[in-house]
């Protein structure tokens, strides 16, 4: 009569456990990467079967294989200047008198305001 856990007990016996280890590490990762991307994530456990000795024995080999999820790379825009360099800001860009970065200002001193 066929085991009711076959395949379960299987599995744990496969490379002294650590088939279903790396498979519940695998697990885990398509979970995490599935929900933090909103994207599917897929795992494939492949499993060949070979007899020896008259079929006697049989050598079980796994293959784990994962598909996981990535965030999209984002690009990054940067600007040719005539040399051939490249850097962050347009050289094209002409600048208006009298505008500046707001975090080139260091206040001297602090105000505060009443609140009604």
């Amino acid at each position: 009569m066929k085991r009711p856990d076959l395949f379960t007990h299987t599995i744990n016996q496969l490379r002294y456990g650590q088939t279903s280890e790396e498979l519940s590490e695998q697990i885990a990762e398509c979970v995490n990467a599935a929900r933090d991307t909103m994207k599917v994530a897929e795992l494939t456990l492949k499993l060949k079967f070979r007899p020896e000795a008259n079929g006697a024995q049989i050598f079980i080999s796994d293959e784990i294989k994962a598909k996981v999820p990535k965030f999209q790379r984002e690009a990054t825009i940067l600007f040719p200047t005539p040399e051939g360099n490249l850097q962050r800001e347009d050289p094209r860009q002409t600048t208006i008198p009298g505008i500046r970065s707001v975090s080139e200002e260091r206040p001297t001193e602090f105000k505060s305001v009443a609140i009604q």
